[in-house]
């Protein structure tokens, strides 16, 4: 079953990376529920990639096609 915020949160992902926070900050939501959203995107979809740099998780969209 996909999370509420799933879809919102993918429409926000651009080739710009981000991190958790400026995604829960543009959504209202904690830091908590968008990294549990973008690792679980990240997983689950082929175009979603993820780069931990340290304590910080960067997430972006890859050009589809």
């Amino acid at each position: 079953m996909p999370s509420r915020y799933e879809d919102k949160i993918y429409k926000l992902l651009s080739r710009e990376p981000v991190t958790a926070n400026e995604i829960a900050l543009k959504l209202g939501v904690t830091h908590k529920t968008a990294l549990r959203v973008l690792m679980h995107l990240a997983l689950t979809r082929r175009d979603i990639r993820y780069k931990n740099s340290g304590r910080i998780h960067l997430f972006w969209r890859e050009k589809s096609g």
